[in-house]
């Protein structure tokens, strides 16, 4: 099985206002509701301050709001078409920005059919004025052939990296489907934070 780690570049503030509330119409949000959020989005501004002197206002143009709650809803709200575009013979998922594809490799064909998935995805990113970073996605495979297909899969003219493990939703996972590394990555948490309860220890009182 091949799995194609998935990252869109800085995607939480590219956001299309116009295509995001193209898509709320299409999700049936209308009347009051649409304006409200088409009030949200619209004539914000932004500047930089340091250390007391500051930059000139900007309007902010793209993105939804960090932090806000609504910034995550809408956002997620933005890419969940993306697997509308994805042919049924490949597997994805999504949570948050974090997107993978996934298909049981047998033959070269088999390859071939995540490669095109993989560009329908690319494909449907640009439509929606986002983009995957090449940079940041990776390929994991699975197998237990002695020699496994290593295909090389491309974002436009970008080669895909190869990786032996990668960390989804926390959990380290290896091409091996050993628990090793990422019991070792606690490890080594635990150890920090032992050591920082031992050097804070002497410090504290019997109150």
């Amino acid at each position: 099985m091949d799995i194609l780690f998935l990252d869109f570049a800085k995607a939480i503030d590219l956001v299309d206002h116009v295509i995001l509330l193209r898509k709320l119409k299409d999700y049936g949000i209308a009347g009051n509701l649409y304006r409200w959020f088409s009030d949200y989005l619209h004539n914000r501004t932004q500047r930089v301050v340091v250390e007391g002197a500051a930059s000139s206002w900007s309007p902010v143009t793209s993105g939804v709001p960090q932090g806000s709650i609504l910034g995550s809803m809408l956002f997620l709200l933005f890419i969940n078409d993306l697997p509308d575009v994805i042919p049924e013979s490949t597997s994805k998922g999504l949570y948050a920005d974090d997107t993978k594809l996934y298909r049981e490799i047998s033959t070269p064909e088999d390859c071939s059919q995540l490669q095109e998935a993989l560009s329908c995805a690319d494909v449907s990113s640009k439509d929606n004025n986002i983009n995957f970073n090449p940079s940041k996605c990776k390929i994991l495979t699975f197998s237990r052939r002695k020699t496994p297909f290593l295909f090389e899969y491309y974002l436009g003219s970008s080669e895909l990296k190869r990786v032996n493990d990668e960390v989804d939703l926390g959990i380290t996972v290896t091409s091996n489907l050993s628990w090793t590394t990422h019991i070792n990555k606690i490890k080594v948490k635990a150890n920090r934070l032992l050591g920082l309860l031992r050097r804070t220890c002497p410090l504290l009182t019997d109150r």
